[in-house]
């Protein structure tokens, strides 16, 4: 269901509506996504800039960042509902600032301690995952929709060599 279908309250949902919500609630692993292709390759070439996957040479290590885009946009579908996700596409509605921040701190710790990439480091995972979180979350703010939180992502910090702090990783949002 796309941000653009209304859907009534409870009480006057069709029956074409609620079947809507379950086909959306229990679809298949390989539609539980909400970015389309053009999106997952957008953010996994901005993480690109951001982080190094040792060994692998440079299409491999973008090939690597489009499933780990893939598998955070997974873990979105199935830990925000979707109507909270279709937020990243409307200008007219979307949550606050504080809310952003609270949203993007709980899912990425929620996020990193059940994903889990071995191939890279556990920092990089984290940095990784809070980048791609901050996007979408802040894609879902008032007046901010997807493209315009990609395009500030150009804006976003990445802690350097050092263990990033909670202050650091949050300055990745911004």
């Amino acid at each position: 269901m796309s941000s653009e279908t209304a859907i009534n309250t409870i009480d006057k949902l069709t029956t074409a509506e609620f079947k809507t919500l379950l086909d959306e609630y229990f679809a298949p692993p390989e539609k539980r996504t909400k970015m389309s292709d053009e999106e997952i390759k957008d953010l996994a070439k901005r993480l690109n800039e951001r982080i190094d996957v040792p060994i692998i040479s440079e299409t491999g290590e973008e090939k690597i960042l489009i499933k780990i885009v893939f598998t955070i946009d997974r873990f979105l579908y199935d830990n925000l509902p979707n109507e909270f996700y279709d937020l990243t596409r409307c200008l007219d509605k979307g949550i606050d600032n504080q809310e952003a921040r609270r949203l993007i701190k709980r899912l990425s710790k929620l996020a990193n301690a059940n994903i889990n990439i071995p191939y890279i480091p556990e920092k990089v995972e984290y940095i990784a995952i809070r980048f791609i979180i901050g996007i979408i979350i802040n894609a879902a703010r008032k007046k901010w929709n997807l493209l315009l939180a990609l395009e500030n992502a150009n804006k976003m910090k990445t802690p350097g060599g050092k263990a990033p702090t909670e202050r650091d990783l949050e300055a990745i949002v911004s």
